[in-house]
């Protein structure tokens, strides 16, 4: 039978069968030196009268994140606040940039607590939409635009991910209706939130739609492959590349560069290149470094 890991517990996987039946296997040994299962996996496992269930293959992935290990994303909603704790354009970036490396299908921006600071989350919804980006603005609290973000939902794997403290998990309780997800309020002394989130598990949502409240990240490292590539990884770049002078250009001060023109011009937000710029000297000064 063919199923969805959706938890892992020391090597027991609990995966999501036919019309939402589990089942709780181990992986057999070959499967299991091929490589490990991660959470989002879709395996074939054999399910007997006279034995526990086995997984005896995994099919391939269309993508995998490592912080948490997860894989097969088909929608990523990345989560931001509006305020408490105050957003940062270049962490934004630099999980977009993720997520269209890593080749997530969909990808969201979520801006909760948007009744702390209703104009900064306007001003957030309309840099990102003119990024290329859907985004929704939404009060966990006040329970407004939950309707909305659960219907955006596209699965069937979906990973809420984004910083400590932006209310990820309340969130998640609210979509499912049931305090399935611990929560913690942000720190008064760091500003930062605290991670509730300890391990990677899939919730059920509804038939063949699985949620994820991925733990919170205070930083995050890009590979140094996505130097090459990394104007392509954001989107608002992409209509200007091959516009350029030189065939080579890297966006920077060469003459002649059609990115460069169009944040001039207003067509590409100035945060947006600031953080291509900031991302594409952080790989440098690490390939410099190793």
């Amino acid at each position: 039978m063919k199923g969805l890991i959706i938890k892992n517990q020391n090597g027991y996987f609990t995966i999501a069968g036919p019309e939402g039946a589990t089942a709780l296997a181990r992986s057999r040994g070959r499967t299991k030196r091929k490589g490990s299962i991660l959470v989002g996996d879709w395996v074939e496992y054999e399910q007997t009268k006279d034995s526990a269930p086995s997984i005896v293959s995994v099919y391939p992935r269309i993508n995998e994140l490592h912080r948490p290990p997860i894989a097969n994303i088909n929608q990523l909603v990345l989560t931001v606040a509006a305020e408490n704790p105050d957003p940062s354009l270049f962490m934004i970036d630099k999980m977009l940039v993720l997520a269209e490396y890593s080749r997530i299908p969909g990808i969201l921006l979520c801006i909760n607590k948007a009744d702390l600071n209703p104009e900064y989350a306007e001003k957030l919804q309309t840099l990102y939409e003119k990024a290329g980006y859907p985004c929704i603005a939404v009060s966990a609290i006040q329970e407004k635009g939950i309707s909305q973000l659960k219907e955006a939902l596209s699965g069937p794997v979906i990973s809420f991910s984004g910083p400590s403290g932006v209310g990820k998990s309340t969130l998640l309780n609210h979509i499912l209706g049931r305090e399935q997800f611990a929560h913690q309020a942000v720190s008064q002394h760091t500003g930062r939130g605290r991670n509730t989130t300890r391990h990677s598990e899939l919730v059920r949502l509804m038939d063949s739609l699985y949620v994820m409240d991925t733990p919170g990240y205070t930083s995050l490292d890009l590979d140094s492959q996505v130097e090459d590539g990394l104007d392509y990884l954001f989107r608002d770049f992409r209509p200007y590349l091959g516009q350029c002078r030189f065939n080579n250009c890297r966006h920077l001060k060469e003459p002649g560069c059609a990115v460069s023109r169009a944040v001039n011009e207003g067509c590409i937000a100035p945060s947006r290149y600031a953080s291509y710029v900031s991302i594409l000297n952080e790989i440098k000064n690490r390939i410099i470094r190793y």
